[in-house]
């Protein structure tokens, strides 16, 4: 029997109420629906622990989502974030850099894009 391979994986650290997502190489093999699945499930993470804070680790992500799996992330899982009272997230992006604050009607958050893992903790667990 063979089994597939991982497409991401999630970490929650309590102690920093943060949750991570980290995109795997199977994604270069991933559907519209694997994605939605990936991100519905890590924004449910985050609303059950009330994480503040949380990492998405884009260095290894393969896959390009449609523009429907797009609006399923600002309709659905931007509001859960929100909800679980997200303040800041990083994103580990290689080649990107800046901030960004994303806005709802129900609240909003910080958005950083760094290079590393040490940069975004860095980053997220500064005081404020």
């Amino acid at each position: 029997m063979s089994y597939s391979k991982p497409q991401y994986s999630i970490t929650y650290r309590g102690p920093e109420k943060l949750v991570e997502l980290t995109w795997l190489p199977e994604t270069e093999s991933m559907t519209d629906q694997d994605f939605k699945d990936g991100i519905l499930a890590f924004a449910d993470c985050a609303l059950q622990h009330s994480a503040r804070r949380l990492i998405i680790d884009m260095r290894q992500f393969r896959y390009r989502p449609s523009s429907e799996a797009q609006v399923i992330r600002d309709e659905v899982v931007v509001p859960k974030y929100v909800k679980a009272g997200v303040k800041k997230i990083a994103w580990i992006w290689p080649g990107e850099s800046g901030d960004k604050m994303t806005e709802t009607p129900g609240g909003s958050y910080e958005n950083r894009y760094v290079g590393t893992v040490d940069e975004a903790f860095t980053w997220l667990t500064a005081k404020t």
